[in-house]
């Protein structure tokens, strides 16, 4: 990395897609081996160490980063550098007493917080995973700097390092800490994550001070009767003006996870399950379905990144035009990379757990919990999207109206004995729809976005259906000739993601504007342009 360039907004999302992608492959190099070695019951205790970490990240750090990149592209539309790196200092001393008081908090209340979430035995994990808060607070600074500058290469840097940390130091603890039991090596797998996010820091922090000289070098000129930048008491009013609405809706809906693991708990408990039982059935369900299910919104979150600061600068200088074509752009990639996504984990479920696992007990869950990618991803972009022009209360009116729908739905259905734990992920399907219509209405008043029916939906239905049609095919027939899952299914896979790239450039679903606004595209249009594939 000799510079730091700006980078268009398809440009900075894909780096951000690929840094992702590195990320998963490394995520799952320490996670499926890590469901081996300590199996539902230590996966149960480990995600419920996790789920607490994440509520308190959330409510400390949730909108600041946010909040920052809004602000510095803002400052940089206007030609006003040093205000950006003001924002950037006085976010970096706020997120850091706000790191250290919920690391505090955390380590503790880690007892107290186990026995609220009826297991007491995740103590321990839930004091190592303590430390990542403020090293994640930190790491939010500086990603949130770099992201305003649009320019999201430090961020895909610090994602890698920290992955590789978690991955090295959370493997070898847990193994090497089985022996004392299972709630240790649990605990050792979770202080990995601690210390990935202290090497993510560590490299953020380095990033910064090689190419600090030249990140605020150019400062706009002094007008008349006008000062240079915000004062910091300006600065940090409207950090926190824009930061609390959005942590506000993040940590509703991170509190309703919460609550949700507290009454799925109780609820199993009360139709029979004992403690063992109801470890090993929420183990199945976050450990098996739900990290297949985060995989593809995960990748969104680039795009999600990636938008904030070009919608807020463009906003910021009354380019209304441009923020309605990246609003739209961005609206429809999400659409054609989410509705696949959805539909492959549904149909798929139960050779995808056997290839990544090797235990389908969890095929039910990921195929009903599947269906509901298509409705995360697109609630991810549109709350960006609203969050960029400006109308952070909304996205908090809306995820509240959906958590408590989750919650209802949740306590009514896994309180039956027939369905148990299958409740969780209806709940989580209709929680997501309700957000993305109630999202996709307000950002239609924002930004006069048109939804076209045939791009946004015909179109990739039609590809959709085509590639079921193909993955099914495929699978039964290399099922029939190797009598191998595996290969299978990654044929399966690979059939399909063909045949769906193909139809989508022959019914014209993919854009020319779309693909010149990628890294490179240029020569990708021009490739298919020989090929006759693009008009």
């Amino acid at each position: 990395m000799s510079t730091l360039r700006k980078q268009t907004f398809w440009q900075g999302a894909m780096i951000l897609v690929v840094a992702n992608a590195i990320v998963k492959v490394i995520g799952a190099i320490f996670k499926i081996p890590l469901t081996y070695l300590i199996h539902e019951d230590g996966m149960g205790i480990f995600n419920t160490a996790y789920i607490m970490y994440t509520w308190m990240f959330v409510i400390a750090t949730a909108g600041l980063p946010i909040a920052i990149s809004k602000m510095v592209s803002e400052s940089i539309a206007r030609n006003n550098r040093e205000e950006a790196h003001k924002v950037f200092k006085v976010a970096f001393y706020l997120l850091t007493v706000i790191g250290i008081i919920g690391t505090a908090v955390l380590f503790l209340g880690a007892g107290f917080f186990a026995d609220l979430l009826n297991n007491p035995r995740a103590n321990l994990a839930i004091m190592a995973v303590s430390p990542a808060l403020l090293f994640v607070a930190l790491m939010s600074a500086y990603r949130g700097y770099f992201q305003g500058l649009q320019n999201m290469i430090p961020t895909a840097v610090s994602e890698v390092i920290e992955a590789l940390g978690k991955l090295i130091i959370g493997y070898l603890l847990a193994f090497l800490w089985l022996n004392r039991g299972v709630e240790y090596a649990a605990a050792g797998a979770v202080l990995g994550v601690s210390t990935g996010a202290f090497l993510g820091a560590v490299g953020l922090y380095g990033i910064y001070q090689v190419f600090r000289g030249r990140l605020f070098s150019k400062k706009a000129p002094i007008e008349s009767g006008k000062r240079q930048s915000r004062t910091v008491r300006e600065i940090l009013s409207e950090l926190v003006r824009i930061a609390i609405p959005i942590t506000i809706g993040a940590s509703v809906f991170s509190l309703t996870n919460v609550i949700d693991l507290v009454m799925i708990m109780g609820r199993l408990k009360s139709i029979g399950f004992d403690e063992i039982e109801v470890s090993s059935l929420y183990g199945s369900y976050s450990g098996y379905a739900v990290p297949l299910f985060n995989l593809p919104s995960t990748i969104i979150v680039a795009i999600v990144i990636s938008i904030v600061p070009a919608i807020a600068s463009a906003y910021a200088v009354n380019r209304h035009m441009k923020v309605q074509q990246t609003t739209e752009s961005a609206l429809r990639i999400t659409v054609l990379f989410a509705l696949p996504s959805a539909a492959g984990l549904s149909v798929l479920a139960k050779p995808i757990l056997q290839l990544v696992y090797r235990n389908d007990g969890a095929e039910q869950l990921l195929s009903i919990l599947g269906l509901a990618v298509a409705f995360v991803c697109i609630v991810l972009v549109t709350n960006a999207i609203l969050q960029a022009t400006g109308r952070v209360m909304v996205p908090v009116r809306n995820m509240l109206i959906g958590g408590v729908v989750k919650i209802i739905v949740n306590y009514i259905l896994v309180g039956i004995p027939d369905i148990n734990i299958s409740g969780a992920p209806i709940g989580t399907n209709l929680c997501y729809f309700i957000i993305v219509v109630l999202n996709l209405i307000e950002v239609k008043k924002v930004t006069n976005v048109r939804y076209k029916l045939f791009d946004f939906l015909i179109k990739p239905m039609v590809a959709v259906g085509s590639m079921i049609i193909a993955v099914l095919f495929t699978y039964n027939r290399l099922m029939l000739y190797t009598q191998s899952n595996n290969q299978a299914t990654l044929g399966a896979i690979v059939v399909g993601a063909a045949i769906y790239g193909l139809m989508l450039i022959a019914i014209g679903a993919i854009k020319k504007e779309d693909l010149e606004m990628m890294p490179k595209g240029e020569l990708l249009l021009r490739f298919l342009n020989k090929l006759g594939l693009m008009k």
